[in-house]
């Protein structure tokens, strides 16, 4: 996006009105087969506003993405004692933008979701290790890869279905799966 002008009302609506044509458009395809034609036509904008604020639909994604990861990234550097006190913010965030969320997150090009797990993966193989006594990194590692995957698979479904539950309850879900583990 260009430098300078991205306070300016006209150019935040703009941008706006091509994130949510670009949302829309994402609902029934993806990501590789949008043009910036069918973008341009859904926001009801010309060509070459588009290209003054995007190189590609990829870049569009690409900035939709990063407003997302924006919001949540203040939450990541939270110190995990407490899972369900970071994750409830987390969650709160989509919550607040369900459409793009719901894209992006369930994307399998999107890099959101890792970003949103790599802060947290010393804290959670250092709390493995103390748990399971387990020193290999190996191990820790694939302990680690099931909990992401879980994680990731309970967000999708929750995504999926229409955020009926609150956040409180999906990160209380969450953390009950990580701390607890299925019963014996």
């Amino acid at each position: 996006m260009m430098t300078g002008i991205s306070n300016n009302r006209r150019v935040q609506y703009t941008v706006s009105q091509f994130k949510a044509a670009l949302l829309q458009i994402l609902a029934t395809k993806s990501l590789d087969e949008v043009t910036v034609t069918e973008i341009c036509r859904q926001a009801d904008l010309n060509r070459g506003t588009f290209y003054l604020h995007f190189a590609s639909p990829l870049a569009l994604f690409e900035q939709i993405e990063t407003d997302l990861l924006n919001e949540i990234q203040p939450y990541l550097s939270v110190k995990i004692d407490d899972m369900t006190k970071m994750l409830v913010p987390i969650l709160k965030v989509i919550t607040q933008h369900p459409q793009a969320a719901t894209i992006i997150l369930t994307n399998p090009d999107s890099t959101v979701l890792e970003k949103i797990v790599r802060p947290i993966q010393t804290q959670t193989q250092a709390r493995y290790q103390a748990w399971y006594r387990e020193a290999d990194p190996k191990q820790l590692a694939y302990y680690y890869a099931f909990f992401v995957q879980g994680a990731e698979g309970m967000l999708t479904m929750w995504l999926k279905q229409g955020m009926k539950e609150s956040p409180e309850q999906i990160a209380k879900v969450i953390e009950n799966v990580v701390t607890k583990g299925a019963p014996h």
